[in-house]
C-alpha cells in the first residue's frame, strides 16, 4: 500500500511533466517569433494616386483671376531614423500648387508647398511686397465630373491702398 508521500509524488509527476512540456513549447515558439521578427523584411508603403493631382484649366475662359492651376503630390512615405542621434526624417507627404494668373502673357505664380487642412482643403500662401494671397484648393464632384475648386483671398498692404478681395474659381483637367 502506497503512503501519502508516495501518492503526492506520483500525482506531482504528470503536473511537473506537463509544466516542462509547456515551458519547452513556449520557449520554442518564443525563439521562432524572435527569429521571424529579426529576419522580417522591411515594410513597403505606396502612396495612392491623388485625384487633385494634375494640370487644371479654368472653366470660365473670360476669367480675370486664375486661368490655370497645376497640382503635384509629393509622396514621402519612408521615414529614416539616425541610430546615433535618434533624429527621424521623411514621412511627410504633401501637395504642391502652381497657379497662373490672367495676365498677358500668363503670370506664373510659382510652386508652393501646401498645408493640408482638416476639411479636405489644401492651402498655400504667396507673399509679395504689396499683397499676400492665400490660395485654397480641393476637388469636388459634380454631375459625374471632378472639378478643382480654387478659392483665393487677396490682402493688399495698407500702403497699396487697393481693396482686398476674394475669388472662387472652378477648373477641369
Amino acid at each position: 500500500m502506497a503512503t501519502d508521500v508516495e501518492r503526492r509524488v506520483r500525482r506531482g509527476r504528470p503536473t511537473r511533466l506537463a509544466a516542462t512540456l509547456l515551458a519547452a513549447t513556449l520557449l520554442t515558439l518564443g525563439l521562432s517569433v524572435t527569429a521571424n521578427v529579426v529576419t522580417a523584411t522591411p515594410a513597403q508603403a505606396l502612396c495612392v494616386t491623388q485625384p487633385m493631382e494634375g494640370d487644371w484649366h479654368n472653366i470660365d475662359p473670360a476669367t480675370r483671376s486664375i486661368i490655370r492651376t497645376q497640382v503635384q503630390f509629393v509622396c514621402n512615405d519612408v521615414i529614416v531614423c539616425d541610430a546615433d542621434t535618434g533624429v527621424c526624417t521623411g514621412g511627410t507627404s504633401y501637395f504642391r500648387i502652381r497657379p497662373w494668373g490672367a495676365c498677358t502673357p500668363a503670370c506664373d505664380w510659382g510652386w508652393r508647398n501646401t498645408v493640408r487642412m482638416s476639411d479636405g482643403w489644401v492651402r498655400a500662401t504667396y507673399t509679395y511686397s504689396y499683397k499676400t494671397v492665400d490660395v485654397w484648393a480641393r476637388t469636388e464632384a459634380w454631375y459625374g465630373s471632378t472639378y478643382l475648386r480654387v478659392w483665393t483671398s487677396t490682402d493688399f498692404t495698407d500702403a497699396d491702398g487697393r481693396a482686398d478681395y476674394t475669388s472662387n474659381d472652378w477648373f477641369l483637367r
